[in-house]
């Protein structure tokens, strides 16, 4: 379903005099939501029009905070596998 922009922007229109003319915080919250929700829409419509797509935003490595430890030595051990018996 393709929506046009000014139909989009028509909506947004409604949505912030709602909220312009709504009596608590909570409303107007919601309102604010809302428009941001259709904006969003319209960025991702558009970037994916013109084949631009969104910044993958990259993490970094998790690094193992475990210590370099020793290996048990044991008596009865023949070698260092754990399979010599």
């Amino acid at each position: 379903m393709d929506i046009s922009s000014k139909k989009m922007l028509d909506k947004i229109e409604e949505l912030a005099s709602k909220a312009k003319q709504a009596n608590s915080e909570d409303k107007v919250q919601g309102y604010v939501i809302a428009i941001k929700a259709l904006c969003e829409v319209m960025v991702d419509e558009k970037a994916g029009s013109v084949g631009i797509s969104k910044p993958i935003a990259l993490s970094q490595p998790i690094m193992s905070a475990t210590p370099n430890v020793e290996p048990v030595k044991m008596d009865e051990a023949n070698g260092e596998s754990l399979f010599d018996f």
